[in-house]
């Protein structure tokens, strides 16, 4: 009889706490991205790419509304293009959380996460429209991962099949301000 009552119980528990996780999951959260310092990302060969920009971006449902510009420089520094870039879809967000950084408060709407967008670039001075994949790390949050492709840090990856990928994230200034 005992064991019938604790299954009931869990039974109980279970079929209240799983919906609560489902909707908690499926809140709808729109944010603005900021990114004012050049926030960098770094290829094998050594090449960085350098991005700033701003923009709003929602999820559930996925949407974003941002756009900004890039600079590619070779290893030596060496200036290999300029553009803009603009956001065409929202493929994930990942939250790490808000209103903390390394354990110190901060206000509560400021936010951090992996921010994965589809991207058109536009180098200066050609009409190319060049497809790739960004993705924005901000270390704000009591769940920002303890290495975020490399030490600790915020910054961009980018991926233009094709052209090149700058996989590591290499430092930057970000952050996402939560406004609804």
């Amino acid at each position: 009889m005992r064991r019938l009552i604790l299954f009931a119980l869990a039974f109980t528990a279970a079929a209240v706490l799983v919906p609560t996780v489902a909707v908690a999951d499926s809140a709808t959260h729109t944010y603005l991205l900021e990114m004012g310092e050049p926030n960098l990302g770094v290829a094998a060969n050594g090449d960085q790419i350098a991005i700033t920009g701003s923009g709003e971006f929602s999820v559930n449902p996925n949407a974003v509304d941002a756009a900004g510009e890039f600079t590619h420089t070779d290893s030596s520094g060496n200036v290999l293009a300029t553009g803009t870039w603009a956001a065409t879809g929202l493929i994930n967000y990942q939250s790490y959380g808000c209103g903390e950084v390394f354990g110190t408060p901060i206000p509560p709407e400021l936010c951090g996460g992996a921010v994965k967008m589809s991207v058109t670039l536009t180098p200066t001075g050609t009409s190319l429209r060049l497809p790739g994949t960004l993705t924005v790390f901000c270390v704000i949050g009591t769940h920002a991962p303890q290495s975020v492709l490399g030490p600790l840090t915020e910054g961009v990856t980018l991926n233009v099949p094709g052209i090149q990928n700058f996989n590591h994230s290499a430092g930057g200034d970000n952050d996402y301000v939560q406004i609804s």
